[in-house]
């Protein structure tokens, strides 16, 4: 399934686009829980213009290892009905400081501020725009 932020024609080889509100919806609800799970310096960056498949990129400090893998599992489950992508896909290394979530055109960064620092993917995707929320 296709989202996207922007109000265009579906591209040929996209199977269904997801409206723009219901992407909307679905950020909301990741900013939601990454609120509500004490996530400091959350940004989403918009990659549609970008990148040829992912449309979001969200990215979040945690505290710690601990504080991650609940952020993750409050994610995963609130997410699911979405049915984003090919399903929901975790990769992640116990204590590494940074959990990827693959759901799809949306890939969650959940990151110590440790590794934030080090990898500075802001700076990688510098052309992204920052998205409100």
């Amino acid at each position: 399934m296709k989202l996207s932020l922007e109000n265009e024609k579906p591209a040929k080889k996209a199977k269904k686009k997801t409206s723009t509100t219901d992407l909307k919806k679905v950020l909301k609800i990741i900013q939601t829980i990454l609120n509500e799970k004490k996530c400091k310096e959350i940004s989403f960056l918009n990659l549609e213009k970008i990148h040829s498949y992912l449309s979001v990129f969200v990215i979040c400090t945690v505290d710690s290892h601990v504080q991650a893998r609940a952020v993750s599992r409050e994610l995963e489950r609130n997410l699911k009905e979405f049915k984003l992508g090919k399903g929901n896909q975790e990769k992640k290394s116990q204590d590494n400081g940074w959990i990827l979530l693959d759901m799809g055109e949306i890939i969650i960064h959940i990151m110590t501020e440790e590794k934030r620092n080090f990898y500075g993917l802001e700076r990688l995707w510098g052309d992204a725009k920052q998205i409100k929320v």
